[in-house]
């Protein structure tokens, strides 16, 4: 049916009042945001662990710029959350444990700073899950309506709720000692649950690999579980034909440990040390990063067992 004059352009006037409402500056700086989407993968497989934790910061601040200039790009965002916690947990955390009875000084800076890029990635996240009106409206409520909240959030927030709550659990995994960080943890659980019934092997099983930690380092009288652990890593390994080398350093350096379990440590750590960093080029510089690791708890496993 052929559209008279005036109903047609009653459908084009919100489009063009769209493209008013934006300035040059703002459009430009949504276009570069899409091209910092597509490039990040490019960080992903760096070779070079030390280039990588020197222009990983650079890389940070230059979204911050972006970001504060166009506050409401949910790419900026995102990639803020993802690129906080992966720097903190790469690098920061690889720190904290090579000066490990080194250095205490270095480890406590380490530290401090892993806390507060955890913070910063977990509230970068929170403004764009905000968005959602039930998610915001429940997120300081009891459990069951903020888990209810979580039930009605689609395949599309499946990318913000595994970065915030990947910041957030790592934080409060960094502050043990606080009572009030660990009475968030079941709300940080269901947001990661909610990511596995969405898209279980979102950023390469990222959502079983935080279940296998979190099954796996704790005792069982306070809910650890290592069969539980070992089938979420397990299902990563096997899905990526063991190519995703800090699968076996996570299970090695938590769950053999808490369990005792010497000869899983070295069996994980030693194929690890004989696996090429580049088996998986498009995580090259996670497999550079978990070999670092295997070596020192292979090196240092004495004090383990």
């Amino acid at each position: 049916m052929k559209l008279s004059k005036p109903l047609y352009l009653l459908f084009l006037f919100p489009l063009f009042a769209s493209m008013l409402s934006c300035t040059p500056k703002q459009i430009a700086s949504d276009i570069t945001s899409q091209i910092f989407k597509a490039g990040s993968p490019a960080f992903e497989m760096e070779s070079d662990v030390e280039i990588a934790e020197i222009s990983g910061l650079t890389m940070m601040k230059m979204l911050e710029t972006f970001q504060h200039d166009n506050p409401r790009n949910a790419n900026y965002l995102l990639l803020l959350s993802r690129s906080y916690a992966n720097y903190a947990f790469g690098f920061l955390e690889w720190n904290m444990l090579k000066y490990k009875g080194v250095d205490e000084a270095k480890v406590d800076v380490n530290l401090n700073r892993a806390k507060t890029f955890y913070s910063r990635g977990k509230d970068f996240g929170l403004q764009i899950l905000n968005r959602n009106s039930a998610f915001e409206q429940n997120l300081n409520k009891d459990l069951d309506s903020f888990k209810k909240a979580l039930h009605g959030m689609g395949r599309g927030y499946a990318p913000a709720l595994f970065w915030t709550a990947f910041n957030w659990g790592s934080y409060i995994n960094l502050n043990k000692d606080s009572p009030l960080a660990i009475a968030e943890y079941p709300k940080v659980e269901a947001m990661m649950n909610r990511v596995v019934e969405l898209d279980e092997f979102y950023f390469y099983g990222g959502p079983h690999l935080f279940f296998g930690v979190s099954y796996g380092s704790r005792p069982k009288m306070f809910g650890g579980d290592p069969d539980k652990s070992k089938a979420h890593f397990e299902k990563v390994m096997n899905t990526y034909n063991h190519k995703i080398l800090m699968a076996n350093v996570l299970y090695a350096q938590y769950t053999a440990v808490q369990n005792q379990d010497r000869a899983l440590f070295d069996l994980l750590l030693n194929q690890v040390e004989s696996t090429n960093a580049d088996v998986m080029p498009e995580q090259r510089l996670a497999n550079e990063l978990a070999k670092l690791r295997a070596r020192w708890l292979l090196e240092h496993a004495s004090g383990m067992f």
